[in-house]
């Protein structure tokens, strides 16, 4: 009892941190989008991008987070951030990793990224995740990116702005 107790307290804490964190930087990105379209939240790339969000920040809040309670955090708190279903996210999630999705794993780096400038790089790496510091182009070029909302409207923004889903008819 007292091991579930204290798992739920983990989870609790690992959910409050990435909401706390992610939230506002999503809400500002409704607002400079004109929203979000639902469909963009089951795009590959968002969704390796969110999730690999939400679990740095949970694991540097949480560091006695197993991996059964993780998968909790990161649907509670993908639910919260996104105002989508819970349900959806982890089969989603599964296959995309399964399938070794380009577009996942390169929102994955990406999330790393905005992590290391929200968090900080020595945060990153004390829990294991290998934060990067400059992304490669399509063309094969490097490409420094900016401060921390530079970082997040890169990496998130401009991406969601490009989608199909997103653009006015």
């Amino acid at each position: 009892m007292l091991r579930w107790a204290s798992a739920m307290m983990d989870v609790r804490k690992g959910r409050r941190a990435a909401v706390a964190m992610i939230g506002p930087l999503v809400e500002q990105s409704r607002a400079r989008l004109n929203g979000i379209p639902d469909t963009a939240w089951r795009d590959p790339y968002l969704v390796g991008f969110m999730l690999t969000l939400i679990t740095i920040v949970a694991r540097i809040e949480s560091r006695t987070l197993r991996d059964r309670e993780l998968s909790v955090v990161q649907s509670q708190a993908w639910s919260a951030i996104t105002d989508m279903n819970a349900d959806l996210i982890g089969e989603d999630a599964l296959t995309l990793s399964t399938a070794h999705s380009e577009e996942f794993q390169y929102g994955c780096h990406r999330a790393t990224i905005v992590a290391s400038r929200l968090c900080g790089t020595a945060a990153v790496t004390s829990i294991g995740y290998e934060p990067w510091q400059d992304a490669i182009n399509e063309r094969g070029a490097s490409v420094l990116l900016n401060t921390v909302t530079g970082n997040w409207a890169d990496a998130f923004d401009a991406y969601v702005a490009a989608l199909p889903s997103a653009q006015v008819p």
